[in-house]
């Protein structure tokens, strides 16, 4: 594909609009149309990027030759079908997190991209450009720590409800129509994408998970708010292989401290925050603290433009990205039925 990738953005809140910058930054890519169901939206995002090209139907859009890609930047809900349309139109698709509502629909999304022959990639994946994740996967891969057979993954927001206590015109993420759930869902993707990363991209086999909402002060019925979905969740993942890893996650919480991310191995661990390596020589116990390499990729728009130019698969395809909706959907069956899931049920 010779010169820049045209790339046409559909949603143009916050998110939207930092895609805007992403693709412009980037010496391949230029952002030459952007689609919105909000008119104001969109004609303000125009002004103030210069782009001449505004819809507020992406389907009209899609219609147009010189778009090579689009990123889908709408909440969750309205995720699959924009998806759909641009691969059906030929076009490549970097899509927002969490994917789609459901594992359902991610395999939909994954199909239509695999069958058009167009590239998916999955915003979830950003951690996959973190030097230390990077460095993980290298003494991961090298059995420096041995047989790893368990992760944690923690973090802890005192007050940080999107909708509620930030991005507080975003009152969809609460809704669980609308953003397919809420802390696990939202925030939690990212740790699951990071570990299945980390570890080689194991196989889920079930997920135990438990989920709260209610955490300090919450809207009142009465102010029309729709508020159903978690502030908090825990889920414990077994995969293939005796392989296990937990995740604990908060929109909210009476708490502080406790973030971070751990691998434990028959060998060797690994904290990554600050990064140390556990290692057992001799017969004593060392903590080191290595120098960890820059990483070559430089972030998410970089690695879908190159993608989009034919160098390289993406870093996070469709397929991960469905792999992550199903431990999803398995967690929030197991809360809500209180029993273990089998991964397997969640696509009947």
């Amino acid at each position: 594909m010779a010169g820049k990738i045209k790339v046409g953005i559909i949603g143009v809140g916050v998110i939207g609009k930092h895609h805007i910058k992403g693709f412009n930054a980037h010496p391949n890519a230029e952002v030459i149309a952007v689609a919105d169901i909000d008119e104001r939206k969109a004609e303000e995002a125009a002004r103030e990027f210069k782009i001449e090209n505004v819809f507020t139907d992406y389907r009209e859009m899609l219609r147009m030759d010189e778009i090579d890609a689009v990123a889908v930047c709408t909440p969750p809900f309205a995720h699959m079908r924009p998806t759909i349309d641009a691969a059906m139109a030929g076009k490549h698709v970097l899509c927002e997190k969490p994917m789609a509502l459901n594992a359902k629909e991610a395999k939909e999304m994954v199909e239509a991209c695999r069958s058009a022959g167009v590239k998916l990639e999955i915003c979830h994946g950003r951690a996959r450009f973190n030097d230390a994740v990077e460095y993980a996967k290298s003494l991961v891969e090298s059995g420096k720590l041995g047989k790893v057979f368990y992760g944690r993954v923690s973090s802890f927001r005192r007050r940080g409800r999107p909708g509620m206590d930030i991005l507080k015109a975003s009152k969809w993420f609460l809704d669980s129509s609308k953003a397919g759930g809420g802390a696990f869902a939202d925030i939690g993707c990212y740790d699951i994408d990071m570990m299945l990363y980390v570890l080689g991209s194991p196989e889920p086999v079930s997920v135990a998970a438990f989920t709260f909402r209610g955490v300090g002060t919450i809207p009142p019925e009465d102010k029309g708010v729709k508020y159903d979905v978690e502030d908090h969740a825990v889920a414990l993942v077994r995969f293939e292989g005796e392989l296990a890893v937990t995740f604990e996650k908060a929109w909210a919480s009476n708490m502080d401290g406790g973030d971070g991310a751990r691998l434990f191995g028959t060998i060797g661990g690994i904290k990554f925050s600050p990064f140390t390596l556990y290692l057992e020589e001799d017969g004593e116990q060392k903590d080191l603290t290595p120098q960890i390499p820059p990483r070559k990729n430089k972030d998410i728009f970089d690695d879908f433009i190159r993608a989009c130019m034919g160098e390289k698969e993406p870093i996070t395809p469709g397929e991960e990205g469905l792999k992550v909706m199903q431990i999803i959907d398995a967690a929030y069956i197991s809360a809500r039925e209180r029993r273990e899931v089998a991964v397997e049920e969640v696509l009947r």
